[in-house]
């Protein structure tokens, strides 16, 4: 009969397409994996797998088994989070995306008050764009995510729990530097600083601008906020960024930052999870964290 460590092993050569990466996933050798896979082949009496040279591919049998073993383990690690909130926090994990803003500025602190109460509960936080977390609670990969944008996507449920304020930065020799405001349309004789697409806060600044009619063609893409931030600095541009991950560089004047007019200035940080799982005990005591930080941010 095959077991839920050959399925788990199956499944893992399925979604990385190699036997030596598969071996890395689930610790063990890549021998160990053929011959795993070996006896499950002997077992349906059909090949799961086209070898490939290196790769390999799924046959029409192994791409069956694996949608059916997708289930599988879904169900069983349902049952499994289930059973960890009997032990009362003292064990599981609990696995958090974030998009940069919130992961570097908001979730160490979260996290460092969470592990305090509960040090037994392994606690693994993903930062990455807002684009990516969203995609990886689709695919189950995190539990929780936090994000710089609103999703309408069916399969999730969205809720916010903060709001920051979104300003434009510029550099201290910048001719609107002594500025209190500045409006929309000006930007469009400047080079704007941006992040990678998929980050949440230029799809929502981009959005506002369109909406607006101002397309911005002088832009500059520097990875992240933080090397936005610092283009801003060396006076490459200007940005709009959130202020609450430009606070620390306003209060050293390091970069002078300046209320935006005629724009809806509001970003909403929002929180995430499939509609259709079963959040853990450490989950929501962990969103109970987040919020209560939220309405007492001192």
């Amino acid at each position: 009969m095959i077991n839920l460590d050959q399925l788990r092993i199956f499944q893992a050569v399925s979604e990385t397409r190699s036997f030596t990466r598969a071996a890395e996933v689930v610790h063990l050798t890549q021998p160990g994996i053929s011959k795993h896979i070996k006896q499950m082949e002997e077992y349906y009496g059909v090949p799961l797998f086209d070898r490939l040279g290196k790769k390999v591919a799924l046959t029409q049998a192994g791409e069956i088994l694996a949608e059916a073993t997708l289930d599988v383990i879904a169900s069983v690690t349902a049952a499994e989070q289930k059973i960890d909130e009997l032990k009362g926090l003292r064990g599981g994990k609990l696995v958090v995306g974030a998009s940069f803003p919130l992961g570097i500025y908001l979730l160490p602190g979260i996290v460092a008050a969470f592990r305090k109460r509960y040090p037994t509960v392994e606690v693994m936080v993903d930062i990455s764009l807002s684009a990516k977390v969203i995609a990886k609670v689709l695919a189950n990969k995190l539990e929780l995510g936090l994000v710089s944008q609103e999703t309408h996507d069916p399969r999730l449920r969205v809720r916010q729990f903060m709001t920051d304020e979104l300003i434009v930065i510029v550099p201290r020799d910048h001719r609107w530097a002594n500025r209190k405001r500045v409006r929309p349309q000006e930007l469009r004789k400047e080079t704007v600083i941006v992040a990678a697409r998929g980050a949440g806060t230029r799809a929502v600044v981009e959005e506002r601008l369109n909406e607006k009619g101002i397309v911005l063609t002088n832009v500059v893409d520097f990875g992240n906020m933080e090397g936005a931030k610092r283009a801003v600095e060396a006076g490459l541009g200007v940005s709009i960024q959130a202020k609450g991950v430009v606070e620390r560089e306003i209060a050293e004047r390091s970069l002078i930052g300046i209320s935006l007019a005629g724009l809806d200035t509001r970003l909403g940080r929002f929180y995430i999870c499939r509609k259709d799982k079963h959040l853990s005990s450490a989950a929501r005591t962990f969103l109970a964290l987040l919020q209560n930080h939220a309405r007492n941010p001192g």
